[in-house]
């Protein structure tokens, strides 16, 4: 169980950062290629926002489960 803990702690850290990152301080280099998608005209900057948004979601929900661990076990 404390693996588990440990293991939701990281992503949920890891993926809030990223999700803050990319959503508030508006760096999207950190998604792959989006640079020269964005140059082709494939993606624009409401892709990288909307990624920006399930990783910080994403973040922030396992860190919630984390949390609910920590309470309940």
């Amino acid at each position: 169980m404390l693996i588990l803990k440990l293991i939701l702690f990281a992503l949920g850290i890891t993926f809030s950062a990223f999700g803050y990152l990319i959503v508030f301080k508006k760096k999207f280099g950190l998604i792959n290629d989006f640079e020269a998608r964005k140059k082709v005209g494939s993606q624009t900057d409401a892709d990288a926002i909307r990624v920006g948004k399930i990783a910080l979601t994403l973040g922030v929900g396992l860190l919630v489960l984390f949390v609910l661990l920590m309470i309940f076990t």
